[in-house]
């Protein structure tokens, strides 16, 4: 993945590691994006909770698996929180759920 946006170096941080434990480490930033790749309930809920609130106004948010039969859980678990919310997922074709925030 580094190789691939090598271009966007200056625009970008990587920040390697395991949800949840490097929130800490964003925790006081916005984010224009986000992209949610973690197949399983538990984790793709907590990516939600946390980056949800922290997004600026028309920020978008990209969940990998949302559409995958072999990942209901990261289904679920954006299907549970964005039910609440005036944003809806947007399933598109290739499988993967988009939300842009309000």
């Amino acid at each position: 993945m580094e190789k691939n946006l090598a271009k966007f170096q200056k625009q970008i941080c990587l920040y390697k590691g395991w949800i949840p434990e490097r929130f800490k480490d964003v925790s006081e930033l916005q984010f224009r994006f986000v992209h949610i790749d973690v197949d399983l309930f538990q984790p793709t809920k907590d990516a939600i909770e946390f980056f949800y609130p922290r997004m600026v106004k028309g920020g978008v948010i990209v969940c990998d698996d949302y559409g995958f039969d072999t990942c209901p859980g990261a289904t679920k678990a954006m299907d549970e929180f964005f039910d609440s919310k005036v944003e809806s997922v947007i399933h598109l074709t290739t499988g993967t759920g988009l939300v842009i925030k309000h």
